[in-house]
This record gives C-alpha cells, structure tokens and sequence, in this order.
C-alpha cells in the first residue's frame, strides 16, 4: 500500500505564508483604525480652535492655542509632531497636520491634515 506522506516541511511552508498574510493584516487593520483616531482627534481640536478664533473677542493666536492645547490633551505623546496654521477673515480656517502613531513605531505613522472653518462674529 502506497502512503503519500507529505510530511511536516510540506505543510509548514503555506501555513507559514499564511500566518505572515494574517499578521500584515492585522497589521494594516491596526495602521487604519490609528490614522482614524487621529483624523477625528485633529478634527475635533480644528474645529473648537476655529470656534474659538471665529468668536467676537477670540483671535488666530486664540484658536490656535486652544487648538494645540486639545490635541495634546487629547492625544498624549504621539502629538509632538503637530503643526496648527489659522488663516484670519470673513472666515476663520484652523489647519491642523501632523503624524498619526505608527503600529510599529513612530516612523511607521502617516500624516494627515484636517482643516475646520468658522464664520468671524462681527
């Protein structure tokens, strides 16, 4: 009786491919729920440092501070790497850009940039 043994070599190459596969998804799954956090966490500071900045009394500098004070706040140490521009007008713009964390460090981070606006009170 012929046996067509595969053995343990035969059988580990896929399940070695396959188990790299499922970790660089979870890899990426990973990477993209950071970069949300930190889309909605610059997003939010944008649009409070505009609300600030578009108030009767409030100024650029204004929304700006209040900008980097909540994105520090908010995201902790990963937030080193921010940088907060306001463009004054009709229309009060807070621009709000920087890295997100990385899964696998800090290098491995994208960088994202958001940008709220608001009406000037007169």
């Amino acid at each position: 009786m012929y046996h067509d043994d595969r053995g343990a070599v035969d059988a580990s190459i896929p399940m070695l491919f396959g188990s790299l596969t499922l970790l660089l998804t979870i890899l990426v799954i990973f990477e993209a729920t950071t970069f949300w956090h930190a889309r909605n966490v610059f997003d939010e500071a944008a649009a409070e440092g505009a609300r600030v900045a578009a108030a009767f009394d409030g100024s650029c500098d204004e929304g700006v501070e209040a900008t980097t004070r909540l994105v520090r706040r908010t995201a902790g140490s990963w937030a080193d790497d921010i940088r907060v521009s306001c463009t004054d007008g009709t229309t009060v713009s807070i621009t709000v850009s920087g890295r997100t964390p990385g899964v696998l460090g800090q290098a491995a981070g994208l960088t994202t940039s958001v940008t709220e606006s608001a009406p000037k009170e007169q």
